[in-house]
């Protein structure tokens, strides 16, 4: 037995309606009150009636009374309002600081077994989410109705990242988009590596380099620590001689070559074509990032992320190593999960910042309007039964599994708490 458990019980009001404290008054619940997830009592602004009496005010719950003492309530004011005390043992009779005692109310033999039985097995359920064998019994509404929500949190918690990165660019706009965007650029493998590499080589230099492709390309692989005397290509060697020109005049400092991961990476995807492709979106947009912020439909910034790497690559994927021919566009699918983690965060942060519904809202929309996305947590996703219309559903499922499914915190799902309350 725990607290969350008998505060989820209250909370909802999954107990029997023929109740009474402790001392044997009739009880019953008017409003249930606010759940309060800071210090101080459970619930606020709650309502009981006891005997003939109604009370408004705070209701505090814990598995066996003594807690209340334990976790030192009788010396603490801010539980002097407290108008019950809602417990599973009564071991102990509770008082305030003045000494007059608390009503009690007793949740021990008031639910049913089941649903304590069910919830059991959910927190003990190893398999890959805790209701992972019962999820087919929820309908796709409950989750569809739900998504939006999710979505939501998951741009607020995505948003604490891209606070503390505008600030440490002294809340210059332009210079934290260009580096989120650049880290977006990473996807997950080479995130931190192209976030290095973007606060390497400062927005002001690229901007005096203008459309000069070989000098910015230079800059980049330089800065990532990827060329060296070695090579024998042509292309290479020029990139070298005018990293070494650029090197002297900025005073630059490369990030370390090491940091950069191939490892079972597809081809397609290594770092020397993604940065490739990134010079070449930094060419296309003129380095005027902040203009994507006021794109009024998915496929403007589809077709502004729409790049080819240089043609060099077209036969490479490595320096010095020729492969067959193929032309290195960045796939559609990487066009998405580059909105999806990298222009819809930051639109909605600009929004949050600004206090500008509009761009929340246009937030939520680009993600109505993509696909979603495709990987291992998705697909046992769906294997459990649930499947995805959109991004704003499947970014939906990625925040629910790590901070309600990982966490065990059923009792605040939507979807635990629909399969528990079967079980009334």
């Amino acid at each position: 037995m725990n607290e969350q458990f008998l505060s989820y019980l209250w909370k909802f009001r999954l107990i029997k309606a023929d109740l009474k404290t402790a001392s044997g008054d009739p009880l019953t619940i008017l409003h249930p009150g606010d759940q309060n997830s800071n210090s101080g009592p459970d619930f606020f602004n709650a309502r009981v009636r006891i005997g003939n009496t109604t009370w408004a005010g705070n209701v505090e719950i814990h598995v066996n009374a003594s807690d209340w003492y334990r976790h030192g309530h009788q010396t603490d004011q801010a539980y002097d309002n407290t108008i019950l005390h809602v417990v599973h043992e009564p071991d102990i009779g509770v008082t305030r600081q003045n000494g007059d005692p608390i009503p009690t109310l007793v949740l021990k033999d008031q639910y049913t077994g089941q649903i304590f039985a069910q919830y059991e097995s959910m927190m003990h359920n190893q398999q890959w989410i805790p209701c992972y064998n019962q999820l087919k019994e929820c309908a796709d509404s409950h989750f569809t109705l739900w998504a939006p929500s999710l979505a939501m949190e998951r741009l607020l918690y995505k948003s604490h990242a891209i606070k503390a990165l505008w600030e440490s660019c002294g809340h210059d706009w332009e210079v934290a988009f260009y580096r989120h965007l650049a880290q977006s650029f990473g996807f997950r493998i080479n995130g931190l590596p192209f976030e290095l590499l973007a606060k390497s080589i400062p927005l002001k230099i690229l901007r005096q380099l203008g459309e000069r492709q070989l000098q910015t390309e230079a800059l980049f692989y330089g800065q990532a620590g990827m060329l060296s005397d070695d090579f024998s290509d042509d292309y290479p060697k020029a990139l070298l001689k005018e990293y070494r020109f650029l090197y002297d005049k900025y005073h630059l400092t490369p990030i370390q070559g090491s940091t950069w991961k191939f490892l079972r990476l597809r081809p397609t995807n290594f770092p020397t074509i993604r940065i490739s492709q990134f010079v070449a979106f930094l060419l296309q947009s003129h380095t005027q990032f902040f203009r994507m912020l006021d794109f009024g439909s998915c496929s403007e910034a589809e077709d502004s992320l729409t790049t080819q790497a240089s043609e060099y690559w077209d036969t490479h994927y490595l320096f010095d190593k020729i492969a067959s021919f193929q032309p290195k566009f960045i796939g559609s699918n990487s066009i998405n999960l580059l909105i999806i983690n990298g222009l819809v965060p930051f639109m909605f942060f600009y929004g949050l910042v600004k206090d500008q519904l509009a761009h929340k809202e246009k937030a939520l929309n680009f993600l109505e309007q993509l696909p979603g996305e495709c990987n291992s947590e998705i697909i046992h996703w769906e294997s459990a039964g649930l499947a995805c219309l959109n991004a704003m559903q499947t970014q939906a499922l990625l925040h629910l599994k790590r901070f309600y499914c990982d966490k065990r915190q059923c009792l605040e799902c939507r979807i635990g708490s629909l399969l528990l309350s079967k079980h009334i």
